[in-house]
């Protein structure tokens, strides 16, 4: 037995780790249409609609980020499946950490990196972020591909060659994914500034880069997905106790994110230079310089990986001493690797627990209300014909998860109406409006709505996740056939 385990190469052990991982983390899955993130949702519904040739109002949202890129292959050979999707997710993660790990190895951190690569995995922000299709799983993913791809054209130095375009390309898709996404072409500029092979090259990383940031920047048009100045106090603490809500955040989740805010600033602080000086350290650093400014869960992700790649080794690198008892002896590490890993994972048997009930998030409960009961809103009206209660158009804050949820056409919300009246004309045709009435982005429509007319609209579902209202449009009025001409 003792053979067989020294004689087992260490790739192996490493491939069963991440396959048992994979296995345990599509247990606290979602297997259902609903929590996945509004852009992924965009970009599976376009690549289904492609795929079947179906004519579908996605179109009207826009170009997707370049989730497509990665979730096409699934959405061709599963239409209209989610998980595979998520699957997918979880292998792209497995890779994305596999490179970070390996990647550490070659700057001689390879205890830290193996300690790092399991508490990131098990993080309970992390598995969310895989079970929402969110980007942090391709952000990871992309930062690394980039950093190795570097690596690769400065030994191989061939001009216009795969690594080249490459690493265009993954400049191109950072940056549609996230405005985090914009670290990796940023570092790689300085590391061609400062650390050219040749002043050819330079020029050509410069023109090249330049370009792909640009288009990439008119193509997103300002990240409609993305919220921006949101508390990062909130998303650190979620690296450890997992998702909250505003009215679930409290005290204890409070001290969870101050205490991770000054983990990172001291590690940013001992390892800053460390951190420049690496494309990949360099490329996070941008980052979370970029991501104070959003304070989302990307930014927790890209904190946390700095934390652990780049902290652990602060103490594990300390000269140790046999004879100095348990905590000269790296006590320190192994006390923070098992509170760390205990508090993960009491987060992710919650989760699994939550899982079980059906838990959803308040936004979810009111698309799911909408999904479930729209047949039953809809014969409501006597009057409508058999056409019209078949047919189904909704005006939603989230326009892609409702109709991924729905199965029926959905649209953005009107713009800003100047009246009532002006708001009336442009829900023609508009069956149901859902919307978050809480957020500010809809505090006009939320008001025109208040002060319409009697009669032309009515809230169905008032829930803690936004409202459902019914537009009562009017029926069109019979064609009057033209008075008879007087010939006398």
């Amino acid at each position: 037995m003792n053979n067989w385990l020294s004689k087992t190469p260490q790739k192996c052990w490493a491939y069963s780790a991440l396959i048992i991982w994979a296995a345990l983390s599509f247990m606290l899955l979602h297997k259902t249409t609903y929590g996945i993130d509004e852009g992924a949702a965009h970009a599976l519904l376009l690549i289904w609609s492609i795929t079947d040739n179906v004519v579908s109002p996605i179109v009207t949202l826009g170009v997707p980020d370049f989730r497509v890129i990665f979730l096409a292959p699934i959405g061709f050979l599963w239409t209209g499946d989610v998980l595979p999707a998520k699957v997918a997710t979880i292998l792209i993660m497995s890779v994305a950490v596999w490179a970070f790990h390996t990647w550490r190895i070659r700057n001689g951190e390879a205890e830290s990196a193996l300690l790092a690569s399991g508490l990131l995995l098990i993080s309970p922000l992390l598995l969310e972020q895989i079970d929402t299709l969110s980007v942090a799983a391709f952000m990871l993913f992309a930062f690394a591909l980039g950093a190795w791809a570097d690596q690769i054209y400065r030994e191989s130095q061939k001009a216009f060659g795969g690594m080249y375009f490459s690493q265009l390309f993954l400049c191109f898709v950072a940056i549609t994914l996230h405005p985090i996404g914009l670290a990796y072409p940023l570092a790689l500029l300085w590391a061609w500034y400062k650390d050219p092979v040749d002043k050819k090259h330079q020029t050509y990383f410069f023109g090249g880069i330049g370009a792909s940031i640009l288009m990439a920047l008119i193509l997103t048009l300002g990240w409609s997905h993305v919220s921006w100045f949101v508390n990062p106090i909130k998303s650190l603490a979620s690296l450890l106790l997992g998702p909250e809500s505003d009215e679930e955040f409290g005290v204890f989740h409070w001290i969870a994110g101050i205490g991770m805010s000054l983990i990172l600033l001291l590690v940013l602080i001992k390892q800053a230079r460390n951190l420049w000086a690496d494309l990949l350290g360099r490329t996070l650093l941008i980052g979370l310089a970029i991501g104070i400014f959003t304070g989302d869960a990307i930014f927790g992700i890209v904190a946390l990986a700095t934390c652990l790649y780049w902290g652990l080794p602060l103490l594990l690198n300390k000269s140790t001493h046999l004879q100095g008892g348990f905590w000269r002896q790296r006590g320190l590490v192994l006390v923070l690797t098992v509170f760390l890993a205990t508090t993960c994972m009491i987060s992710n048997k919650l989760r699994y627990e939550m899982l079980q009930t059906s838990n959803l998030s308040p936004r979810d409960s009111l698309i799911k209300i909408l999904a479930e009961d729209s047949g039953l809103f809809l014969t409501e009206d006597k009057d409508q014909d058999a056409p019209a209660k078949k047919s189904l158009r909704v005006a939603s804050q989230w326009p892609a998860l409702t109709m991924l949820a729905c199965r029926c056409d959905a649209l953005p919300l009107p713009p800003e109406a100047k009246d009532s009246d002006a708001l009336y004309a442009m829900l023609q045709g508009i069956s149901f409006m859902i919307f978050d009435p809480r957020d500010l982005a809809n505090s006009s429509l939320s008001h025109n709505l208040a002060t319409m007319g009697v009669g032309k609209v009515e809230t169905i579902i008032l829930e803690k996740g936004g409202v459902i209202v019914k537009v009562k449009n009017p029926a069109p009025a019979p064609a009057q056939s033209p008075a008879p001409e007087n010939k006398t």
